[in-house]
């Protein structure tokens, strides 16, 4: 296969992944008027808080087994093997998450009143509800782990799309039913999320049982724990440094940044549905494109098209968050006007994400000599990196310094993964190029960002419309990528007319 051919292989699915995550996660901006504009700050905060708290305990409840199913069930010679992966992680996962589930449960008065502040406690909110409601979504969350990983496996993006937007759709429905209809407060926001997880596994069990054999195998689960367990330390710390910032700024700050903060997250959403575009496409395409002789030359060309693309969405985002978040639906804003601020940290948030692009990238490595007992350690390094970063940061900077510990984490995690990955696997990135589009696209960030121009839709629009001319102007683009995309345009014309 050519390596443009790959490469449109691989950008295909992403498209639909992309495609499918703004669909589905633009509910997002109809659920954020309404609950920036009836919850205040602080109720917001907790609401951030327990969901960063999910957030890590999602990674627990799945200890790693489903990064392990991912490789086994690709690489497996036929479908007995594939149908034996699946179930021994399948039925290991509904055993595990079941006693995780129980224990949260029935001692969630005790876990509300050691996790949160004394802040939190005083807003009289029914904090071992949200617990309980908690653990519910952990559990269907889990037990749609694996029915949602073969679709991945299998590179049906589609249906997987078409789930994930049940999800997101049962979730809006309740929200507007609890919050709107009923007057409910805000645990109604943990009762839509527990109704859209038991019905988005309801409607994946098929898929699930389409694979399930009763073949449960000791040597498979094995197989699956060696190599996925490495992983959940990794993994988990991945999951801290998105989520830790939240109790560091409940601690530093007060509980109203960790709402702001958290709002100013969700904006960045934006560069998260490219980039999780491109991971849930990422990983079928670089185990499936390793057998191949230019692979490596592929995989090069793939980093600097990503990033390529991660400059675009950076720039025109972080140019028009304010208009974004000002804008009006039914008299509401976008986000309420006590959330305004939050947009400052949106930039720094995509920056973020940036860099966890480039490490997925350097990822190849460490998956084909099946070395992850070096991820512990490049994740821990990060970890540490955040740490520090949100204790030295938040004090002076609030919650931008949240928002920068979180760059620095990934940046030390990306660097230190290519580091050992160019050991395992070694790749020619281009980074000759990489740099002048780096530089180009900091120039358009600050000239976007400088006063006469931010103030000016039209010129921030203008700024954006030329950066593609200017990067070929300067030489960014090759030769053979211009002809090819001369020719992409030229069969798209004949087939029209």
């Amino acid at each position: 296969m050519s390596i443009f051919a790959a490469v449109k292989r691989l950008f295909k699915h992403s498209a639909v992944y992309g495609v499918g995550h703004i669909l589905t996660r633009s509910i997002v901006f109809f659920l954020m008027p309404l609950h920036t504009n009836i919850f205040p700050k602080a109720e917001m905060g907790v609401v951030g808080l327990v969901f960063a708290y999910l957030a890590i305990f999602t990674i627990v409840y799945s200890y790693g087994l489903d990064t392990a199913f991912f490789r086994f069930y690709i690489l497996a010679d036929n479908d007995d093997s594939r149908d034996r992966v699946f179930t021994t992680a399948f039925l290991t996962i509904i055993g595990t998450s079941l006693l995780f589930t129980a224990i949260i449960f029935f001692n969630a008065d005790w876990i509300s009143a050691r996790v949160f502040g004394a802040e939190v406690q005083r807003l009289n909110l029914n904090l071992p509800l949200m617990v309980r409601l908690a653990s519910g979504i952990l559990l269907f969350d889990a037990l749609s782990f694996m029915p949602f990983l073969i679709l991945r496996a299998e590179e049906k993006s589609l249906p997987f799309i078409a789930f994930k937007f049940l999800n997101v759709t049962f979730n809006f429905v309740f929200n507007i039913i609890f919050i709107v209809k009923l007057n409910y407060g805000i645990e109604a926001i943990f009762v839509a999320n527990l109704i859209a997880s038991f019905v988005t596994f309801l409607a994946l069990l098929p898929s699930g049982i389409r694979r399930f054999n009763f073949n449960y195998s000791t040597f498979t689960l094995k197989e699956l724990f060696m190599f996925g367990i490495p992983y959940l330390p990794s993994t988990l710390s991945v999951a801290l440094m998105d989520t830790i910032d939240r109790p560091f700024l409940e601690h530093l700050a007060d509980v109203e940044a960790v709402g702001l903060y958290s709002q100013g997250s969700k904006l960045g959403m934006f560069m998260a549905l490219f980039v999780t575009a491109y991971r849930f496409a990422w990983h079928p395409f670089f185990l499936s494109t390793l057998k191949q002789e230019n692979a490596k030359e592929i995989f090069s060309k793939v980093f600097t098209y990503v990033l390529l693309a991660c400059s675009f969405v950076f720039l025109f985002f972080s140019a028009f968050i304010n208009e974004i978040a000002h804008f009006q639906i039914n008299g509401f804003s976008i986000l309420g006007k006590d959330f305004w601020e939050a947009t400052k940290v949106v930039p720094v948030i995509f920056l973020a994400y940036i860099f966890y692009a480039a490490y997925l990238n350097f990822l190849i490595g460490i998956y084909l000599h099946k070395k992850t007992k070096y991820l512990p350690w490049i994740t821990a390094g990060g970890m540490v990196g955040n740490v520090i970063a949100n204790i030295t940061l938040i004090p002076v900077l609030g919650m931008m310094g949240a928002a920068w510990a979180r760059t620095v984490a990934y940046v030390i995690m990306s660097v230190t993964l290519y580091i050992v990955g160019k050991r395992l696997y070694p790749v020619k990135y281009e980074w000759g190029r990489v740099l002048k589009m780096v530089l180009i696209a900091a120039a358009f960030f600050f000239i976007t960002h400088w006063a006469p121009v931010s103030q000016n839709a039209l010129l921030k629009f203008v700024m954006v419309a030329i950066y593609p001319f200017v990067l070929f102007f300067s030489g960014f683009f090759q030769k053979t990528e211009l002809l090819t995309l001369k020719s992409i345009v030229t069969k798209n014309r004949f087939r029209r007319s």
